[in-house]
């Protein structure tokens, strides 16, 4: 009786044990379809010089791996091997890759779309990433700001609680999330403040003020400078060039004391000054300086710069500015809401160094064709005047 008992505690135990082993095999085998064919992505923010860091993890069926890596100045895809052991992956470089950034460390799945990236005290989530959702949700972006613009132009209350009330009641939630790069820091503030001013503006007798209408072409030359120092500090070729289109964007602003609150019911803050040629070249740096140094979230951000010209251009012109600071501040309280939507839906724009080379080749001589226009004009000007 007592060998019967000792075989049947044996017996159970192996069961357990097969048991055991087929559901590690088949958490396993869940895991490996999670990989296998799919493609993750991740973003994080790098050290200083090197801009917001994207990568692109497509995993082949023969634990190999297509790594891309783009940041401010780098540009590259690499073949590395991936091992998955429980519910942790690693990646291994080979001699000679330039991408290590995933020696050592670890990936661990927090769940079937998401891993978690730990390397000592570094650590950032990597996404499972579906083209359509993403294309959809680039869409969304676009549709979603362009709306938002027009609320705040029919809507009175809509200003106050977006600038100047959840501003405030948000910080304990964006603080959770590990946004960590002073530059998205300064920029959330600057244009969320650069908000509630043109609302004053639109609504109270500061509209009147000359330091108002200052404050408010300082606002855009401040958003400039912010992204023109950031350039400069990358040191390429590419953000070098851009970086001087944005100081010939700075120094071509013009009329700042014309701007007023029209008397339409909406009263909207109008820039007369305020040229199509301007706002066109101005976009053609802000997208390719996003392209340079944030390549994660380029097409999203073109989306933004979109959904602030369309309606200035065929809605109702003047209100650039206006709507540049809306949709730019809406976009930046959605980012810092929720990152992860940002993050798990990146459209890669194509990149390349030749590619970034002409992208601030592009920027630079649009931005020097305005200024030549722009101080031609004003020599004429003065020319004529002194003549009569």
């Amino acid at each position: 009786m007592k060998f019967k008992g000792f075989f049947a505690a044996i017996l159970t135990l192996l069961m357990m044990t097969i048991g055991l082993s087929t559901t590690v095999t088949a958490a396993e085998s869940s895991k490996l379809a999670d990989l296998q064919g799919k493609t993750w992505q991740g973003t994080r923010d790098g050290k200083p010089g090197e801009g917001s860091l994207f990568y692109r993890l497509e995993f082949g069926q023969d634990n190999q791996v297509a790594v891309l890596k783009q940041s401010g100045g780098f540009n590259k895809v690499e073949n590395q091997t991936w091992q998955l052991n429980g519910d942790i992956v690693t990646i291994q470089s080979r001699p000679g890759d330039e991408i290590t950034d995933f020696d050592g460390a670890s990936m661990k799945f927090v769940d079937s779309e998401e891993m978690r990236f730990t390397l000592g005290d570094d650590g950032f989530n990597i996404h499972k990433w579906y083209q359509y959702r993403a294309y959809t949700h680039v869409l969304f972006v676009l549709i979603g700001l362009m709306l938002l613009n027009e609320l705040c132009r029919r809507f009175k209350w809509s200003n106050h609680v977006l600038w100047f009330i959840l501003p405030v009641v948000l910080i304990p939630l964006w603080s959770s999330y590990e946004i960590s790069y002073w530059f998205k820091w300064v920029k959330l503030y600057s244009v969320v403040g650069a908000a509630a001013l043109f609302t004053l503006i639109r609504f109270t007798k500061i509209g009147d003020m000359k330091w108002a209408k200052f404050g408010a072409a300082a606002f855009l030359a401040i958003n400039i400078a912010e992204a023109v120092t950031q350039d400069f500090s990358m040191g390429n070729m590419a953000n070098i060039l851009n970086a001087i289109g944005g100081v010939l964007s700075i120094i071509t602003l013009a009329g700042w004391a014309k701007i007023h609150a029209d008397k339409s019911k909406e009263q909207d803050m109008i820039w007369p000054a305020m040229t199509t040629f301007w706002i066109i070249a101005y976009d053609v740096w802000n997208i390719v300086f996003v392209y340079l140094n944030f390549p994660g979230s380029a097409t999203a951000q073109m989306m933004v710069l979109v959904a602030a010209t369309l309606p200035a251009l065929f809605i109702k012109k003047g209100t650039w500015l206006q709507a540049r600071a809306f949709t730019l501040a809406g976009s930046f309280m959605y980012y810092f809401s929720c990152p992860f939507m940002y993050e798990s839906n990146v459209v890669v724009m194509p990149r390349n160094d030749e590619l970034m080379l002409a992208a601030g080749l592009a920027s630079f001589l649009i931005n020097g064709a305005y200024a030549i226009v722009f101080f031609g004009g004003k020599f004429k000007a003065r020319k004529l005047q002194t003549s009569m």
